[in-house]
């Protein structure tokens, strides 16, 4: 991606990664890992998020840097969702034309805010039209309170200003409004810098395991290397897709880490037995007994 020095600077301030004085004798290679440190803030910052298979969804992201693009770009996909990009008003007015979008996200000022607005208006005309709902979310820097209230009054979801929490409201909203509680696949809980828990809701679906698997192994690519899966919820399960859980305990095996089921129904235990995996994957009967072990394992390594 083409960076100018203004956005080389945000990169590494946003990082908090120190930056050589002379941007001149910065190579790929430093951008590179200020751009994963960025990427490790982001998929850490949540404490619970309840995740569904989302990959249906369509998404178009409005906005002229590159820098938010693509931190946009790498929450939306921590959820499993790849955006249509937009880089100015023409390319989003184009797209909305052509496409029906779940939600539409505007950077206000694309580069001015009156092409903000017009593409809200564009995408508000667009759902009266069809009669289907888009989402439509504002994510701008702005404290023009007039500007925000136009934009709730035209019909936007939500405003969200870009601070430090910017990520964290945008997935909480996302999570909510595109699922009700009976379809929600899954919730997170990111219990400390190395230990994730999983509450599972559903799985005997594909598309669920998919998610699951991707939402792991974007946890162990923050540092997080054990994982705990809370089945208590789960009753029946077919043996066919024990194939989950090896993957999960290779992951977890490769980083050092643990892979922890809290109380697995009598075919899950039988399914893993068949595939040699009953001894491996540890069994405990709650989430405070999982973290316990897995924290006197960690002193005991050291």
């Amino acid at each position: 991606m083409e960076i100018t020095e203004e956005q080389l600077n945000k990169i590494f301030e946003l990082a908090s990664v120190p930056k050589k004085k002379d941007n001149s004798q910065i190579t790929s290679k430093d951008i590179t890992a200020a751009l994963i440190a960025i990427e490790r803030k982001i998929y850490s910052f949540s404490s619970e998020l309840k995740v569904d298979s989302l990959e249906d969804k369509k998404i178009l992201i409005a906005d002229d840097l590159e820098l938010s693009i693509y931190q946009l770009s790498t929450v939306l996909k921590r959820i499993g969702i790849i955006p249509t990009i937009a880089r100015s008003k023409k390319e989003a007015i184009s797209f909305l034309q052509k496409v029906h979008f779940d939600c539409v996200i505007v950077d206000l000022f694309i580069p001015d805010s009156s092409d903000g607005i017009e593409i809200i208006q564009d995408a508000v005309n667009k759902r009266n039209e069809i009669d289907a709902y888009c989402n439509l979310v504002v994510i701008s820097g702005t404290d023009d309170t007039s500007l925000i209230d136009k934009c709730y009054e035209m019909g936007i979801d939500l405003y969200i200003k870009k601070d430090k929490d910017w990520h964290s409201k945008l997935l909480k909203y996302l999570s909510t409004a595109f699922q009700t509680d009976k379809n929600v696949a899954f919730t997170k809980y990111v219990i400390n810098n190395n230990i994730a828990s999983y509450l599972i809701k559903r799985f005997n679906d594909e598309k669920v395991y998919d998610t699951i698997q991707k939402n792991v192994n974007a946890s162990m690519y923050t540092g997080i290397k054990h994982v705990i899966f809370d089945l208590k919820e789960i009753t029946t399960f077919d043996s066919d897709n024990v194939s989950i859980f090896a993957d999960i305990y290779r992951v977890c095996s490769e980083n050092g880490g643990k892979f922890v089921l809290i109380n697995p129904s009598e075919n899950i235990k039988e399914a893993l037995s068949f595939a040699y995996l009953d001894e491996a994957i540890i069994y405990t009967n709650s989430v405070e007994e999982a973290v316990n072990l897995i924290e006197k394992s960690e002193v005991n390594s050291q």
